[in-house]
């Protein structure tokens, strides 16, 4: 039997899933330690890597020889510097295709069961993808926090914590943020938040600000509700960027990250713009374990099968 991998390989924690690369069924799933270089250094994520490869194969008492094809996803990894250290390791080691791609191609691939179509991925940070059928990607935004991450949780937060302050100071809309601002970042005074920022910047905890402007919105907080206004907006610029850079007879768009994974205010408007710009749009919202699948589908287009997706 011949068979195909794919990997989501993330920050925390990577997944693996083995599947028959002849009849796309999948044959099993497995969860190993992080895979992102960013985050543990590239040897430690191939290491990581290796095993829950090895580890998959032992458990279907399978050898490196049936494999077939395969493909790693991960953050970060659709720059080619990243990608050939990876494609080095792959090819001192296996005999089959493998592809190493972002994350954002395989959620894509994953979440609509197919190779072409659009994601808008919206977590710390923020990016849209657009891939057709021949396989050309085309992306907007993804430059990271000090160049972009428009309408991401980061995002958010920054803007919130920025905006507060102008408000104190009668230069911005009235909010009642500012409180709830300085207890999470544990500050006493309002002019901590130079320091923090220039000093102490961690921008996983401006993320968790976005929870308290999302629910201060809904409680009609004047400057948390326009901040939430803009971050849809911003968001549906980055869907109308790819969709004017590839065009789709058909589009259906991918949803992912944490901010769009539930129903809140910002996805409500952003879904409203969305509609209101292309009613003719499908919908799927990310699940877990759609980016190692994605990375299946991914795997299995080296072998030419992309017309069978």
């Amino acid at each position: 039997m011949l068979i195909g991998f794919g990997i989501d390989g993330g920050a925390t924690h990577s997944g693996l899933v083995l599947f028959n690369a002849q009849t796309k069924e999948r044959l099993l799933a497995l969860e190993g330690g992080p895979g992102n270089p960013h985050s543990i250094g590239l040897d430690k994520a191939w290491e990581n890597i290796q095993t829950l490869i090895k580890q998959g194969l032992e458990t279907l008492q399978l050898s490196e020889e049936h494999l077939a094809c395969g493909c790693l996803a991960g953050a970060g990894l659709g720059r080619e510097r990243e990608q050939a250290a990876f494609s080095d390791f792959f090819s001192a080691w296996l005999n089959c295709p493998v592809r190493v791609c972002t994350d954002g191609e395989a959620l894509l691939a994953g979440s609509l069961n197919s190779l072409h179509g659009y994601a808008l991925i919206a977590g710390t940070g923020s990016l849209a993808l657009g891939r057709n059928g021949q396989g050309h990607l085309v992306r907007a935004g993804g430059l990271g926090h000090m160049l972009g991450d428009e309408g991401s949780a980061s995002w958010i937060g920054w803007q919130a914590v920025k905006r507060a302050l102008k408000s104190r100071e009668r230069r911005d809309l009235k909010t009642n943020l500012l409180p709830a601002l300085q207890e999470h970042f544990g500050l006493s005074d309002p002019q901590g938040f130079v320091d923090w920022f220039h000093q102490q910047f961690d921008k996983s905890r401006v993320a968790a600000v976005a929870p308290l402007v999302l629910s201060a919105a809904a409680g009609q907080d004047a400057l948390a509700m326009n901040i939430v206004e803009s971050a849809a907006q911003v968001l549906f610029g980055l869907v109308q960027s790819v969709m004017l850079q590839m065009p789709l007879s058909t589009p259906q768009l991918a949803l992912g990250g944490g901010l769009l994974e539930r129903d809140n205010l910002l996805r409500r408007q952003l879904l409203e713009l969305i509609f209101t710009s292309t009613p003719q749009v499908k919908l799927a919202y990310a699940k877990e374990g759609d980016a190692a699948w994605g990375a299946c589908l991914m795997a299995l287009e080296t072998l030419g099968h992309v017309r069978r997706l």
